[in-house]
């Protein structure tokens, strides 16, 4: 049994980095289409909303807007193959939503407003 009291921080997240590769490597075998919600829109709605989707790798939870997010940026009119269990947050206007891609497509975990995003940001940090 690991000890995880007596680790440093850099440690605990090297662990942590090295058990989010493990379980990624497992799961690249399968893989799902993504696409975002407003994908099919008008063009005057994805031009007159801010429209964005990120796969996150990665949450920084001191902060508390989309900066907290790390990952790739994911273009909103196209479709996507990403793995299975691959988490992604989008957002539509003021609405920001996190999904948890399983083998049937996407699932909703979280949502909020870009505004006041911190409950999102823990959720989406839990996952990891």
């Amino acid at each position: 049994m690991v000890d995880f009291k007596s680790m440093s921080t850099e440690e605990l997240e090297r662990l942590i980095e090295e058990a989010r590769k493990e379980l990624a490597s497992r799961r690249e075998n399968k893989l799902v289409l993504y696409t975002h919600h407003c994908k099919n829109e008008s063009r005057y709605h994805l031009s007159k909303y801010k429209h964005w989707a990120k796969r996150i790798i990665g949450v920084d939870i001191t902060k508390t807007n989309g900066y907290a997010f790390q990952g790739d940026f994911l273009n909103v009119r196209e479709e996507h193959k990403l793995p299975v269990g691959s988490i992604v947050v989008e957002v539509c206007g003021d609405d920001i939503t996190a999904y948890e891609l399983t083998e049937s497509g996407k699932k909703e975990f979280a949502t909020a407003k870009r505004r006041s995003m911190s409950a999102l940001i823990e959720a989406v940090a839990k996952k990891f």
